[in-house]
């Protein structure tokens, strides 16, 4: 039974490594370990010593990194070798993971204090979900990792050995990924060196012998299908989703596209249930995790957090990574699933939800027709589908019982389908799949050392852009320039804290060469300026569609189509509609409606704000909609509608920019009827008078009385009773810091729920609140103070990579 301690071999070319004997004189390892030299040595246990061998094959690319060496005399005796079993090579096509698999070689691990080799026998299991993308086994250890070291991986030298399954060689090591605390190595499968011709004909040549690689575990014709079409899937998605582009494909700014594991950053995430279970602490509960930590052991999540926050990326890279089958260790719950990505915007117009069987064709899969029959009814039937449902507060408020509906259907069919849904912030309860295991997370703002990665990763990204390869040699003083601004300015830091405003703040830096506004509705209209086309008049590109189009016109135009989805609810427009609209804006702009098919096509292709789906268009970002529907609502006086939808939370960032795009007096009778409708609706009126306040933040001037009402009113949710109340209180943004109180008089659930509220809104002003608490006799309360001051004040630690 292979493998046998005889044929295990230490290899010394350009690096030391391992290797194992296919023959007396053959010995397979891994192309990196002989580099580029022609000959390396080899020594075996119970062999004649290092025997010089020559390299005969080798192959380093991204599918394949092995050497074959044949030895100028054999490595062992006669004797040994005649005892060699016959050698099987073997493959995995199943995703089932294979117990008592080995790799033995001679890794830095087991060298002793004199640097002298020995032999390690690695032992776990082979897990073929992961990394299928890449094309490797992943071996993972049974036992206990070793640990790291200062320079060099703890398995160095382990690559070139052979990797057994059933007794079988099925892989040779390559690599010990890092992120994973060194309890895994990867290796390339056989399947891959027998398949290459210099392989088959240098084999042939030294030993007259030909390879046959045997399924270890054969499929059915049904399943190999199956099989094959997943892996092409996987591939799509990781794909599809690998990549982020900031500020819109063709703007005026040019395109920053970067891959997603580098935009993407592990953010923390705060338990949001209302309710805690009796064996566990406050502080368990509320302080946050990175996302690793928090989603550890979570197949059913309901995901929380402001427009722009991050849950959009957050999604897309649980769906790369899924499909990578490199998940990290912590959601080892989520590996081997297949992911599906439900945009709730593109799916829940026109179309509908889906059924089951046409999921692939709505979710616009290339070749969702080529799916084998009843191919996802199978996966979800064996538990292996993580679907993805992005966006429940994108879905009218009257057709969010109907998702429920559908995932309440899907979940009762396929009981152990994992399921991740974002939302913002009161869009739905806590508690809206109740008896179906979801957990509730709200998605925090970023540190200050977080802000700090984000612009450190958004300026990488973009000197490595064709765009702007001109830019690149200045792009980090503009880098270190932003940082220190930010640093000195705390304002702009509170803004710079959502990664969506964030990404604004860094390309209206660039561009306006030092400049930063000091709000919200500022920085917006500073980045629209941008967009739209600004650029485009500088550098005399314009009229590239045919009509000439200028900054007034073109928001104009989108303030008609974003007003058009928010009366209707709606996420897109038809093309067709989309075109209607645009004639009858430009008749009133004194422009010849025939000119409509060409400012539409502007509209798409220059300004970086609209794209084009299939046959209907929707905006880059909803924030965008929100900004262009609030300006045309404000200038054509629909406050009525405003105030009257105030209390869904779809409407909410439109409201608030709906204030900010008013003058003073406009602005300050909005805020009066918020707050008069708060006061006649016992059941909306939390969620109105906090809305009310946090639009103080975005109106550029208001009647101080009319401030000191809104004030008022949310001064009368403080403190916070406990922490679901800390977590609809921290909604309403930094305007509420002011209004926290100190510890006199406050129950401990009360101290815990306003330091949480502090938390949760973060920035500097937040720091000054929980100084105030850092000495209460509770320990959950002191335990969140230390939480919150850490992340708040940038502590060391405070930013994660993505990669776990």
């Amino acid at each position: 039974m292979n493998p046998h301690h005889s044929r295990v071999a230490a290899v010394f070319g350009a690096r030391q490594g391992s290797g194992y004997l296919l023959g007396p004189r053959l010995v397979l390892t891994a192309a990196h370990v002989v580099g580029e030299k022609d000959t390396a040595e080899a020594v075996v246990f119970g062999g004649v010593g290092e025997a010089i061998c020559d390299v005969v094959w080798r192959r380093k690319d991204d599918a394949c990194d092995a050497a074959l060496l044949v030895a100028r005399a054999p490595v062992v005796p006669d004797d040994v070798s005649d005892r060699f079993a016959p050698l099987r090579w073997g493959e995995l096509i199943r995703l089932d993971t294979q117990e008592n698999c080995q790799a033995i070689g001679f890794p830095l691990v087991q060298r002793d204090e004199r640097g002298n080799l020995d032999s390690e026998q690695l032992s776990g299991r082979v897990k073929p979900g992961s990394s299928i993308l890449g094309g490797r086994y992943v071996l993972e250890s049974s036992g206990t990792p070793p640990e790291p070291t200062a320079h060099r991986s703890p398995w160095s030298g382990l690559s070139g050995a052979g990797l057994f399954c059933q007794g079988a060689l099925i892989g040779v090591v390559i690599t010990a990924p890092t992120g994973w605390h060194n309890g895994r190595v990867e290796a390339i499968p056989v399947r891959v060196i027998a398949d290459d011709p210099g392989f088959r004909e240098a084999l042939d040549r030294h030993c007259g012998a030909d390879v046959a690689v045997e399924a270890l575990d054969e499929l059915s014709d049904r399943e190999r299908e199956d099989h094959e079409f997943e892996v092409r899937y996987r591939g799509y998605v990781a794909h599809r989703y690998g990549q982020v582009e900031t500020m819109g494909h063709g703007s005026a700014l040019g395109r920053i596209v970067w891959p997603l594991d580098t935009a993407f950053l592990a953010l923390e995430l705060a338990e949001t249930a209302p309710h805690r279970k009796p064996d566990r602490s406050a502080v368990e509960v509320a302080t946050g995790k990175r996302v690793q930590a928090a989603l550890q052991g979570r197949s059913r999540i309901l995901l929380q957090g402001a427009a722009g926050s991050g849950k959009t990326t957050l999604m897309h890279w649980l769906a790369v990574r899924a499909a990578q089958g490199d998940l990290p260790s912590e959601l080892g719950q989520l590996q081997n699933r297949v992911p599906f990505v439900v945009p709730l915007r593109a799916l829940t117009g026109s179309q509908g939800l889906p059924q089951v069987g046409r999921l692939l064709g709505e979710l616009q899969y290339p070749a969702a027709d080529n799916q084998p029959a009843g191919w996802l009814t199978r996966v979800l039937d064996r538990g292996r589908g993580l679907l993805l449902v992005d966006g429940i507060d994108e879905v009218q408020h009257d057709q969010r019982p109907r998702v429920r509906s559908w995932l309440e259907g899907l979940l009762s069919l396929y009981p152990d389908t994992a399921v991740v849904a974002t939302s913002r912030p009161s869009a739905v309860p806590d508690d809206w799949l109740a008896g179906y295991g979801f957990t509730a997370f709200s998605v925090l703002p970023m540190s200050p050392a977080d802000v700090g990665t984000f612009i450190d990763r958004w300026f990488a990204a973009l000197r490595e852009s064709e765009d702007w390869s001109w830019f690149s040699h200045q792009a980090m003083d503009y880098r270190r320039a932003l940082r220190a601004a930010l640093d000195t300015r705390p304002s702009l830091m509170e803004m710079a804290a959502n990664p969506r405003l964030c990404t604004l703040t860094c390309a209206v830096w660039l561009e306006k060469r030092g400049y930063l506004p000091d709000d919200p509705m500022s920085l917006h209209r500073a980045a629209l300026n941008l967009l739209l086309g600004r650029r485009d008049m500088q550098r005399a590109i314009a009229s590239t569609e045919g009509i000439t189009l200028g900054q007034e016109p073109q928001e104009h135009l989108l303030g008609a189509l974003a007003l058009w989805m928010t009366f209707n609810g709606a996420t897109e427009i038809s093309r067709s509609r989309a075109s209607r609209i645009v004639a009858a804006e430009l008749a009133q702009l004194d422009v010849h409606p025939a000119k409509a098919e060409s400012a539409l096509r502007h509209l798409l292709i220059r300004s970086g704000v609209l794209r084009k789906m299939d046959s209907t268009i929707t905006f880059q970002h909803s924030t965008f909609q929100d900004f262009f529907a609030a300006h045309a609502l404000v200038d054509r006086g629909h406050f009525g509608f405003l105030i009257n939808h105030a209390h869904d939370p779809q409407y909410e960032d439109v409201v608030r920019m709906a204030v900010g795009h008013c003058r003073e007096r406009e602005a300050s009778q909005m805020l009066l009827a918020l707050v008069k409708r708060g006061d006649r609706e016992p059941e909306h009126r939390t969620r109105i008078h906090l809305l009310a306040t946090a639009s103080l933040e975005y109106a550029t001037r208001v009647d101080p009385e009319v401030s000191k009402e809104v004030l008022g009113r949310a001064e009368a949710l403080v403190p916070p009773r406990d922490d679901a109340a800390a977590n609809v209180l921290a909604d309403a943004g930094a305007a509420v810091l002011d209004l926290l109180p100190g510890l006199d008089g406050l129950t401990v659930e009360e101290a815990r729920a306003v330091v949480l509220t502090a938390c949760k809104i973060g920035g500097p002003a937040a720091v000054a609140v929980l100084e105030l608490f850092q000495g209460h006799a509770d320990p959950a309360v002191r335990e969140r103070v230390r939480w919150g001051r850490n992340r708040i004040g940038g502590a060391p630690g405070g930013a994660a990579n993505g990669r776990a």
